[in-house]
């Protein structure tokens, strides 16, 4: 047995521990993949990929998956973390063709490359969710994966799609009286929280069950399955897989739930990481002796450090692209048109704590239709978000956001794109409070040519005006009788819980805040218009910068700034599920990007 099976579980992780973005390139779609090696050579034989749930829980769960990794590695374990195709920065759409069994044979192609890249004996397939499902449907098909753990996983798709059906049905209520609210992305389409499941792949999933599907060599495999919080794995498919012949063990899944929070308060499962291991370690020796895994030979799959990609009638190449800064590192893809002299280059920012794919993966598409176009287009993560170093828990108070460190990560990617030979004019989007670091930023440097900020919280950020808005917000219920409500938010954690932290009477003490930050946001925007910044300010309904400009008589201002362009989407959501308001704020990107490359030319 390898020594590294036999490693105390509690040692931090290492620093050190080498990460290196990839493709696996398959057909039709290649896969984006990140792998964590071993610090120190051949620790363990034993490697391990990690098959992640859908959609929204996959944005909630990406940074504990990364914590989960990392741990794996500094214990000696090799891990490699996918995106599924048509997800995340892998190729496709999900409205493509064969999705679901596209997406079992990209878990099977991260197990064989893992093995033959890494020399492991023995690969282990971590699942949450559809990701447990894809592992187990692509063991049966003759995957090279011996043994898995299963957390959240349903014994079939008809479960998965209920529970993903009562989740867009919750979420759908976002939308607010808009009428498009209740609009579906289409008659084909599930769409769950912003994210599309096609008639074909739902369809797929609802015949999928795990429980008719044969286990080869079932007797020399190792099952982890872990419950959810309280709940206990599913039973059936526990009974099916023991009859196969499989040693199952099952265990508590405690942290499941605050993994799964909203991306901003993620909290990682440190307790199934250190469980996950100590089974890892309980390897038995003739077990570990032969890997069941081989026993369907597969082609081993190729990687490359760049792949490209076809977007309408243009070809596109895209690339990982990392910042160093300060002894951090920022992970980002670069998308880059194979042809043609760019007049800037843009740079998407995070959507809040949401990471690089932008919300729905809206960035994702917006940087490969742009450089489609013909401009270069970063998406990247700050740190402490996505795949970039830092401490993702300073997040969990609002006010982190607001840090001029953000600048200085903004003006270091610049400096970087620069230095690879992209052009030096460039524009900036952003949502939330990366839309207010990309004014800042726009302030202090010249380079930044067009600013396209949705939903930015403010142009100015005060804890008073934050306090004030709450006030506004409180008085606002309660002339409307919505007492029931105050109470309720006045002890919350969020925004409007700053009832319980700051007192009561404060919040409607500071008459001044109002006409201090309206000057102060009348002078960002002269300065914005006076370096010819072409920018444009896109709000949802009920978003508090809009009340602002209607309350300060903004709107009636507006030609005082011929830069701005001041736009406004009928829907009550910040972060644009409905798939209908995804096109909108497509076409006003588009938009954006055509007048940002007009005036660059100029």
């Amino acid at each position: 047995m390898a020594n590294g099976l036999t490693r105390d579980i509690s040692r931090p992780v290492r620093a050190d521990a080498r990460t290196d973005a990839l493709y696996l390139e398959l057909e039709p779609d290649s896969v984006f993949a990140i792998l964590h090696a071993p610090s120190e050579r051949a620790q363990s034989d034993v490697g391990v990929v990690f098959c992640p749930p859908f959609g929204w829980a996959e944005l909630c769960a990406h940074r504990s998956l990364r914590k989960w990794a990392e741990v794996l590695a500094a214990h000696g374990h090799a891990a490699l973390r996918l995106d599924l195709p048509g997800t995340g920065d892998s190729a496709g759409t999900p409205r493509d063709p064969a999705r679901l069994s596209a997406w079992s044979a990209a878990v099977a192609a991260g197990g064989n490359w893992l093995r033959a890249a890494q020399a492991c004996e023995r690969i282990v397939a971590i699942g949450l969710g559809l990701g447990g499902m894809l592992a187990l449907a692509a063991i049966a098909q003759g995957a090279p994966i011996d043994d898995v753990v299963l957390w959240g996983v349903p014994r079939n798709g008809r479960l998965l799609l209920r529970e993903m059906r009562t989740f867009a049905q919750m979420s759908s209520d976002a939308g607010g009286d808009s009428p498009h609210a209740a609009t579906p992305a289409s008659e084909d389409e599930l769409e769950v929280a912003g994210f599309v499941l096609s008639r074909e792949t739902g369809r797929d999933l609802q015949a999928l069950d795990l429980t008719m599907l044969a286990v080869p060599g079932a007797e020399h495999r190792r099952i982890l399955m872990l419950g959810r919080d309280t709940l206990e794995p599913d039973k059936r498919l526990r009974a099916h897989l023991e009859a196969c012949g499989a040693s199952v063990t099952v265990a508590e899944g405690p942290g499941y739930g605050k993994m799964l929070t909203h991306p901003q308060f993620p909290i990682p499962p440190e307790r199934v990481f250190a469980r996950t291991l100590t089974w890892l370690n309980e390897l038995d020796v003739s077990m570990h002796s032969g890997s069941v895994g081989r026993a369907t030979p597969t082609p081993q799959p190729s990687s490359a450090t760049q792949t490209l990609l076809r977007v309408g009638d243009a070809a596109i190449c895209e690339r990982p692209f990392t910042v160093e800064l300060e002894h951090r590192r920022l992970a980002g893809v670069l998308a880059l048109p194979q042809a043609g002299d760019a007049a800037l280059c843009a740079v998407l920012l995070n959507a809040g704590a949401v990471r690089r794919i932008g919300p729905n993966r809206m960035w994702v598409e917006s940087a490969r239709r742009w450089a489609a176009r013909g401009v270069p287009t970063l998406r990247i993560d700050g740190a402490g978000f996505g795949d970039s170093d830092g401490d993702e828990r300073r997040y969990f108070q609002n006010s982190e956001f607001y840090r001029d460190d953000s600048v200085d990560q903004i003006r270091a990617t610049l400096d970087a794109l620069e230095d690879r030979g992209l052009p030096s004019r460039f524009m900036l989007a952003g949502l939330c409070s990366s839309a207010y670091s990309s004014v800042q930023a726009a302030l202090v440097d010249a380079r930044v040519r067009a600013l396209i900020l949705v939903n930015m919280w403010s142009f100015v950020w005060s804890e008073e005006l934050a306090a004030l808005r709450d006030a506004r917000r409180a008085q606002a219920m309660l002339r409307s009788g919505a007492w029931r409500d105050v109470a309720r938010i006045a002890t919350s954690e969020g925004r409007i819980g700053r009832f319980a932290r700051t007192r009561l009477h404060r919040l409607f003490a500071p008459r001044n805040v109002p006409g201090t930050v309206a000057a102060q946001t009348d002078r960002i925007l002269d300065r914005l218009n006076e370096r010819g910044v072409q920018t444009l300010l896109l709000l949802s309904e009920q978003e508090p910068l809009a009340e602002d400009f209607i309350a300060d008589g903004r709107i009636e201002r507006l030609e005082r700034w011929p830069t701005l362009r001041y736009e406004r989407i009928p829907i009550d959501d910040h972060i644009f599920r409905p798939v209908w308001a995804q096109r909108y704020v497509n076409e006003a990107f588009d938009a954006a990007l055509a007048r940002a490359i007009d005036s660059a030319s100029r």
